[in-house]
């Protein structure tokens, strides 16, 4: 069956007045979380609409200086002058203006990939963290079948006469504690439900179903591969790098604006008998540049270039040894979640249906076998819980890597 395209789940949603019910709505997958999250999430349209502020900024650098004009009338002679003056910007200053503002919109693309890198963090945490509840949830109502199965069987065995009341009462107490637990399950999923809605930029009530399981895009990592792709996709580095190029355009407007900026004058008189009735002339002025020559604003650059370079060495320290660290936890995790589900699980079900039926026939007591429930019990806990630690591993190896681990 071919996943719901994601235009067809935003119609289908937005032609609904109130929430979805679970009947009604389609199974979101991971792919199809991500792609809506993409198009919603409130944070990565706040920093898109940023990159639109970073490109008005470079029409305003592009713009040229004004002309300024006078006009003047006296008893003087000359009774009225006019004058206009038209600066001129030299040496490539308009130019520099233009590249430096350019440059400083790839800034903004890096922020909208920060944007991105926590939306994704906060996605697959969200995402699979309502795949456990869900598991949780069904992993709670088989031990409510399980517990009311003990609890019949124990009656059944009271009134033939075969075993006391306390077995009844163990029983009771075990479906009674069985159910709390399936109702606290049921909670925590509604928990998790509104984590994914607001990644989703759904309202807290909107009914989300997923499809999937934690073991969707468990595959092994190895560390040169993610460290190469850490090092040229990391959002930190990449951050790094534009503002390093920010700084070089930077400096390149500082020693541009070290040419003077000529101010051609000219100007006209007016009525000034009896030498004439009409006059031009002209001028230029231009200020000497022997005092201040940007030499503070280019020293406090290159100074914060060399700092920026310092502090990119150290990011991709960290980001060597962190890819390094959770390659490795992510080595251990997935072969704990293969031992749980091939070796441990199923050896713990198969005990707990030995001991159920053993209860049945008489050959052990109620005791031993609600133990053995509930350590099949423990152990799919500890399974889920373990699968999704994985799946919060892969998050923080996203996060450092910038990107989807593919």
């Amino acid at each position: 069956m071919r996943p719901f395209p994601t235009f067809v789940i935003l119609l289908f949603t937005a032609c609904l007045p109130g929430p979805l019910s679970a009947q009604s709505q389609p199974a979101l997958t991971y792919g199809q979380a991500l792609e809506l999250a993409r198009a919603r999430n409130l944070g990565i349209e706040a920093a898109r609409r940023l990159r639109a502020v970073r490109e008005a900024a470079i029409k305003t650098a592009g713009q040229r200086l004004n002309p300024s004009a006078g006009f003047e009338a006296t008893q003087d002679l000359p009774h009225q002058a006019f004058t206009f003056d038209l600066p001129v910007e030299l040496g490539g200053r308009r130019g520099r203006r233009i590249d430096l503002a350019t440059e400083e919109v790839s800034l903004a693309d890096a922020e909208l990939q920060t944007e991105f890198r926590i939306m994704r963090r906060e996605l697959r945490d969200a995402f699979y963290s309502l795949v456990a509840a869900d598991e949780r949830v069904r992993l709670a109502e088989d031990v409510v079948d399980i517990a009311r199965r003990l609890r019949d069987a124990a009656q059944g065995r009271f009134e033939a006469g075969a075993a006391p009341r306390l077995e009844v009462m163990q029983g009771d107490l075990g479906v009674t504690r069985s159910e709390t637990d399936l109702e606290l399950a049921r909670s925590i999923r509604v928990g998790a439900q509104a984590h994914l809605n607001s990644v989703l930029n759904f309202p807290p009530q909107q009914v989300t179903a997923v499809a999937g399981s934690l073991a969707d895009g468990v595959v092994p990592v190895a560390f040169e591969p993610a460290v190469a792709q850490a090092l040229t996709s990391n959002v930190d580095l990449v951050t790094l790098d534009r503002q390093i190029a920010v700084e070089q355009r930077r400096i390149d407007l500082l020693h541009a604006e070290r040419t003077p900026t000529p101010v051609f004058s000219f100007h006209g008189l007016f009525n000034n008998p009896p030498e004439f009735n009409f006059g031009i002339g002209g001028s230029v002025n231009v200020d000497v540049p022997l005092f201040s020559r940007n030499q503070g604003p280019i020293a406090e650059s290159v100074a914060t270039t060399a700092q920026l370079r310092a502090k990119r060495d150290d990011v991709r320290r960290d980001v060597e040894n962190s890819v390094f660290a959770i390659v490795a936890r992510i080595d251990a995790q997935r072969r704990q979640v293969e031992a749980y589900t091939q070796r441990l699980v199923p050896t713990a079900t198969d005990l707990a249906a030995l001991a159920e039926e053993s209860y049945r026939a008489g050959r052990t007591s109620a005791l031993g076998a609600l133990d053995a429930q509930r350590s099949l019990r423990d152990l799919r806990r500890d399974a889920l819980q373990a699968a999704l630690d994985l799946q919060l591993s892969i998050a923080d190896l996203e996060e450092i890597l910038g990107t989807d681990i593919k």
